[in-house]
């Protein structure tokens, strides 16, 4: 008994010493055997030709696997970059897997990766070189139906630094093309691994501009190897703290959420965002801006089209729907937008345009236009190119000196300027213009109270506030009924002069100044009187 446990102790010891032998020896010229396989098994799944400049195996305490340079070319076009371009990765096997399939990695490591998705019209060309058997020399096989079953198993792939690309649509004929829509991902968690599958990723990555950080996880696939553009996607987002400081002309702080669905080049999205502190800058204060929207992003060029967007500034809604899209060769995005407000507040609208705590109007506004903003890096104010209509009923002021010379122009209007209890300054205001420039241009301004309106035409600044407009003052009153006594007597003589248009008296009128001092003129004889509307002196002079 006691032989035969020596002569199975010898045996076992020159098995042992035989297979430390041969796993040494294995070991050594380890490096090239599993720098095929990984080959080898990249180009069956991705149909492609793929390059690896560099492998190597740490034998000793586990099998660890080293790569670097790995390229995964689309349909073997060299021509253009890398589908998947890794600087490095690592990951370790069992030594049963070394002879066992499917080879098992619970987990890669991929530090410096590239994504490029080539463009629509690149993903239906295989040119010879393509539908050649993939290039990759004597390291790999032909694949037929039964050697697709995979030899090689990936629970997850963590990724340090990863760039996505997506290389835009050719232009037509004398357009200039687009730049490359590029994403920089800090970390990316890929789960469930796998080209006929979809599988799971989350993901961080700082956005450039707006500036701000972006969480989304979702899923991704399976991955359309003739089409890249077509792969199905999925999943949600949070974009937090986005400074709208960099965009020249405005500023707030931005956050948003949302969740995403679709093809790769035609994603839908619906979200919200939430700009407690939106302003145009240098212009209006700070306001709560709230956005639920629903878009059409196409991913390879980041080119959006806006369904209906329900805007809450303030207290006042906004509907528009348009499109953000990038018109070469000027950098940035080109903004078209339709809206409507049909039950807005007009204090909300001009919280936009003056830095105050308190408005001058209040009151019901209605309100749809065009706006335009195109690329380039101008203030917002300065190239926002707005055409619209603006209806106001029942409009307050809120100055008091405004608000008696305005009542005094209803009592003048109706032809009581004695009786205290006549007349008001509720006003009703329709206007129609075009803003470019900083200029908003007033094609037609028409302002009334009880017994008298103002039909007005001019220009506006936004920057300054300064105001030159020129209209008529109609009056419902006969001119000898605005005022009293002697004067009244002798007005009658001239009262048939001043009826026109079935208004008792019309007369030319001018509105000059600045915003926060008007100044309205009105001609009478060759006499233009001006009063400074909330000014403690009136001017009076004469012209001929």
């Amino acid at each position: 008994m006691s032989r035969k446990w020596l002569v199975t102790l010898a045996v076992f010891l020159v098995l042992a010493g035989s297979s430390a032998i041969y796993l040494a020896w294995r070991a050594r010229h380890m490096d090239n055997a599993i720098r095929q396989w990984v080959v080898r098994d990249l180009t069956r799944r991705f149909e492609t030709k793929v390059e690896l400049a560099g492998l190597q195996v740490t034998p000793y305490p586990a099998l660890s696997v080293t790569g670097q340079d790995l390229s995964i070319y689309y349909h073997g076009r060299t021509d253009l970059p890398p589908l998947i371009h890794v600087d490095k990765f690592r990951f370790s096997l069992k030594w049963t897997a070394i002879w066992k399939l499917p080879r098992h990695i619970s987990s890669v490591e991929v530090e410096s990766m590239t994504i490029t998705v080539p463009r629509h019209e690149e993903a239906t060309k295989k040119p010879a070189e393509a539908k050649e058997a993939t290039a990759n020399g004597d390291e790999e096989e032909k694949s037929g139906p039964n050697q697709l079953v995979a030899s090689l198993i990936v629970d997850e792939i963590s990724c340090k630094d990863t760039v996505f690309i997506t290389l835009p649509k050719k232009p037509a004929p004398g357009k200039p093309q687009k730049e490359p829509l590029e994403w920089d991902i800090h970390n990316l968690d890929l789960r469930s691994v796998g080209l006929d599958k979809p599988f799971h990723f989350t993901g961080t990555l700082t956005n450039a501009k707006p500036k701000g950080e972006i969480a989304t996880t979702g899923e991704f696939g399976p991955w359309d190897l003739d089409e890249p553009g077509g792969t199905p996607v999925k999943g949600s987002y949070e974009f937090t703290d986005a400074d709208l400081g960099p965009f020249p002309g405005i500023a707030g702080i931005l956050s948003s959420t949302g969740q995403y669905t679709g093809r790769l080049d035609q994603l839908e999205v619906v979200g919200e965002t939430d700009t407690p502190d939106f302003s145009l800058d240098k212009v209006g204060k700070p306001v709560p801006l709230h956005t639920e929207y629903s878009a059409t992003v196409d991913g390879t060029n980041g080119d959006t089209i806006l369904h209906p967007v329900r805007a809450t500034l303030v207290r006042s809604l906004i509907i528009a729907e348009g499109d953000v899209v990038h018109e070469p060769p000027k950098k940035g995005k080109r903004i078209s937008l339709k809206f409507t407000a049909p039950n807005a507040r007009i204090q909300d609208i001009l919280s936009l345009a003056l830095n105050s705590n308190k408005p001058f109007l209040t009151g019901p506004a209605k309100l749809q236009g065009e706006l335009v903003i195109p690329e380039g890096n101008e203030k917002v104010i300065d190239k926002m190119v707005l055409d619209a209509q603006i209806g106001i009923a029942d409009a307050k002021w809120t100055s008091e000196a405004v608000r008696e010379k305005l009542e005094s122009l209803s009592r003048h209007g109706e032809g009581k300027p004695e009786d205290e209890d006549a007349g008001s300054a509720i006003s009703d205001l329709y206007g129609r213009f075009h803003m470019e420039k900083g200029v908003v241009t007033f094609t037609k301004v028409s302002f009334s109270v009880p017994g008298a309106a103002v039909n007005l035409a001019g220009t506006y600044k936004l920057v300054g506030g300064e105001i030159d407009m020129k209209g008529d003052l109609k009056l419902q009153a006969k001119l000898s009924q605005t005022v009293t006594g002697v004067k009244s007597f002798f007005l009658k003589a001239v009262d048939p002069f001043f009826e026109k248009n079935g208004a008792g008296t019309d007369v030319p009128i001018t509105v000059t100044g600045t915003r926060d001092n008007p100044v309205i003129g009105v001609s009478i004889f060759h006499k233009k009187i001006e009063k400074k509307i909330g000014g403690s002196k009136n001017a009076e002079n004469s012209s001929k």
